[in-house]
This record gives C-alpha cells, sequence and structure tokens, in this order.
C-alpha cells in the first residue's frame, strides 16, 4: 500500500511514478490519485490567492492612494503687479505660481514633460496664467546664480528663453555659461553683467526663497494653483513634485468647473 508522503513535492512523483508502473490493487490507487488531484487543486488556489494578494500590495505601493492637495490662504498681489516672469493671459481666471530651482532635475523633468503640455493646453489658450518663482536649495551651488541670471535676463524681456536654455544645461550651469547664454540672447551684456552683482536681484531671489517656506514649500518643484479674483490667488492648494500632466489637469479642469 502506497502512503501518503507530501503535499506539494511528493504527489507530482507520485503520479509519474504511477504513470509508469501499476499497482495490484488498483481501486486503492485510484482513490489515492483522486484525493491527491484535491490536494493539489486546493493548494492552487491557495497560491493563486496568495499571488493576487502580492500583486494588490504592488499596486499599492506604485500608485498610492491620492490625497487632495493642501489649501493655503488666499495670496493677494500674486503677480507683484507684474513684476514677475509671467506666461498666458492676465485676464485669465486660473493662476499657476511655480517655486523651481534651475539646478534640480526634477524641475527639469517637469519642464520636459508636463509644463509643455500645461502651456501648449491651458497658457497659450488663455485659460491659465503661469508665474514663476525662485526657491534655490542650498544644496544646489549654481541654483542662486542661475536664478539671479534668469532675473537679469527677466529685466531684458528674455526669461523664458534663458530659462529653457538653464534647464537644458542643467549640468553646465556657471558665469561663464550665464555670459554665453547671454550672449546668444542678444542681450546687452554691460546690463547684464551690472545686473549680476546688483544686490536687489539677490535680495528679490532671497524673497522667493523666504514666501515659498512660509507657505510650507520644502523641496522643487513646488506649486500654488488657485482661482483668480481682485488680483489674488484664492485658496490656492499645493502641488508638490515633478508631477504627471494629468494631475495637473485633472485640478486644473475641477477649478475651471468652480469658477463656472
Amino acid at each position: 500500500m502506497l502512503k501518503h508522503m507530501g503535499k506539494i513535492l511528493v504527489p507530482l512523483v507520485l503520479l509519474q511514478f504511477i504513470v509508469g508502473c501499476e499497482s495490484e490493487d488498483t481501486d486503492n490507487l485510484k482513490l489515492e490519485i483522486e484525493s491527491l488531484k484535491q490536494e493539489m487543486s486546493q493548494l492552487s488556489k491557495a497560491v493563486g490567492k496568495i499571488e493576487g494578494d502580492i500583486e494588490e500590495v504592488k499596486e499599492l505601493a506604485l500608485k498610492p492612494p491620492k490625497k487632495q492637495p493642501k489649501t493655503l490662504p488666499n495670496q493677494p498681489n500674486f503677480t507683484e503687479n507684474g513684476n514677475l516672469p509671467i506666461l498666458g493671459s492676465s485676464e485669465a481666471k486660473i493662476a499657476i505660481v511655480e517655486f523651481s530651482d534651475f539646478q534640480c532635475p526634477y524641475c527639469k523633468r517637469y519642464t520636459d514633460n508636463a509644463f509643455k503640455q500645461i502651456k501648449e493646453n491651458y497658457i497659450d489658450t488663455g485659460k491659465v496664467q503661469y508665474v514663476a518663482r525662485d526657491f534655490p536649495l542650498n544644496f544646489h551651488p549654481q541654483a542662486k546664480p542661475a536664478a539671479i541670471a534668469a532675473m537679469c535676463s527677466f529685466k531684458q524681456g528674455a526669461y523664458w528663453p534663458m530659462r529653457d536654455m538653464m534647464f537644458g544645461n542643467i549640468k553646465q550651469l556657471s558665469e561663464e555659461f550665464f555670459q554665453t547664454a547671454a550672449t546668444d540672447l542678444s542681450l546687452n551684456m554691460e546690463q547684464f553683467s551690472n545686473c549680476l552683482k546688483d544686490k536687489a536681484v539677490a535680495e528679490k531671489v532671497e524673497k522667493d526663497l523666504a514666501l515659498g517656506k512660509s507657505l510650507g514649500v520644502r523641496g522643487t518643484p513646488s506649486f500654488l494653483i488657485g482661482r483668480v479674483e481682485n488680483n489674488q490667488l484664492v485658496e490656492p492648494r499645493i502641488v508638490v513634485g515633478a508631477q504627471r500632466y494629468p494631475v495637473f489637469e485633472s485640478l486644473l479642469n475641477e477649478l475651471a468647473k468652480e469658477k463656472k
């Protein structure tokens, strides 16, 4: 009489043995085979459930539950009377204020991906006005000099082209790069060089940094997104990180519905 010895490997071996040999006690063998088949079926179902549980855990880890962005107090005069780099129509009823670092790879990722779609679908169509502010992180040595150089380009109407050049070359940022980029943009080099030394421009960058910290910004890129009413950003929500375009699209569409 064959003995029942295991639940996973032994049944397979036993079945192979039976296929190759025949026992005199055929009825008993048939019962044993049926019993083993049932156990293997139950084991297969148990393994399948475990695999399903593992996949569910992996999915939760890769796609954590969405959290509602934190809402901040209203931000009056959020464009500082137009003295900040701005894209889009001043009549747009939704605004995005970006806090960015020119040496941050995540800011570059956002600029290369989500920003392009936001610009095409919302900024260029007059639905959103976009404001750029600086948040140079202290462990990026070229971030603050880059922010100053960008503001000096802004004073000559070339902020956004300079921004594109900087994010396209975040590993080459240096005094020499800023001078070369300004030359390529046909800026007045005397004015540009003097501006780089202007303490007021450096103070503006520090002011942006202080404002961001007061609002809870801790890393870059970070965004304030809200409705525009009477030259103030109403109950802006803060979005952190190089989020994908659908995250911005969902929030912007939601704000558009609220406006209506």
